[in-house]
């Protein structure tokens, strides 16, 4: 059994590689695709093969095996983590797909999950969501904007930045501005260009201090500069200013752990 178990990590770990780093996704859901079928698997590894496996048709392209794969697991599992990761991601999908009012629906009852993760994903996109239909009666540009950040999730980068263009042009005065920053430095991160992620990331907490993405931008600066550009004096300045100027933000705790162990602190 325990050699089973470490064959379909291998062959897990092996997919991921050749879905985000490799580029090549029909190897990756061919793999889990066999190892779905494989017999004697037991029930959390087939569960995670088939998230895995929905991610990757997503990021494909195929939109209904992936929500039909989310939705296997979200049942199976129903009071479980591996479950309530399930039924978020589908309520993802949908939100990728413009289906706005249910997937809020999702959203707000999983805020409530034992999964602190799955809570502040779904939190950050119940209230993104409330924020941005409420200004929208048309809801086209929160539609452009989802639609990018599938383009981002499937690795489409330039599509992307092409619906931002789009959306930056034909909706100058939306509260979206600051969003559309991030997702841009979100995309650069993906790239491994730092400099310009942290760049963009500076924009969004010093032009949107008020907006909900400011707390994220701080966040997600504080982990650039602490990881990736070497400077923990510079990340535990960030951190610091999250805890103290957003201590209401879902990275709080953290961002207070963070700087914490930046100072030299021994942590229980």
């Amino acid at each position: 059994m325990d050699g089973e178990k470490q064959t379909s990590s291998i062959v897990l770990q092996l997919a991921n590689l050749e879905a985000l780093f490799i580029n090549n996704l029909p190897r990756a859901i061919s793999l889990l695709e066999d190892l779905k079928a494989s017999p004697g698997l037991d029930r959390n590894t087939l569960a995670r093969t088939k998230i895995n496996l929905a991610d990757y048709y997503l990021m494909h392209g195929d939109i209904w095996e992936s929500t039909l794969l989310y939705s296997q697991v979200d049942k199976a599992f129903k009071e479980e983590q591996l479950g309530q990761e399930a039924r978020f991601k589908n309520a993802r999908l949908s939100y990728y797909n413009g289906d706005f009012q249910w997937s809020q629906a999702q959203f707000n009852v999983l805020k409530a999950s034992t999964s602190k993760l799955i809570a502040n994903d779904a939190l950050d996109l119940s209230v993104f969501i409330m924020d941005n239909l409420n200004l929208d009666t048309t809801e086209a540009a929160i539609s452009l904007y989802s639609a990018a950040e599938l383009l981002v999730f499937q690795n489409r980068f330039d599509e992307a930045f092409q619906k931002l263009d789009t959306l930056r042009n034909n909706f100058p005065e939306h509260s979206l501005q600051d969003d559309i920053l991030y997702l841009e430095a979100q995309v650069f991160e993906k790239r491994r260009d730092y400099e310009k992620a942290a760049s963009l990331y500076q924009q969004v907490a010093e032009k949107y201090p008020e907006d909900i993405r400011a707390d994220n931008a701080l966040y997600a600066l504080g982990q650039i500069y602490e990881n990736q550009l070497n400077d923990p004096e510079k990340a535990k300045t960030l951190y610091e200013k999250i805890f103290i100027d957003y201590s209401g933000s879902v990275f709080a705790v953290e961002a207070r752990k963070r700087f914490r162990i930046l100072r030299g602190d021994k942590l229980q």
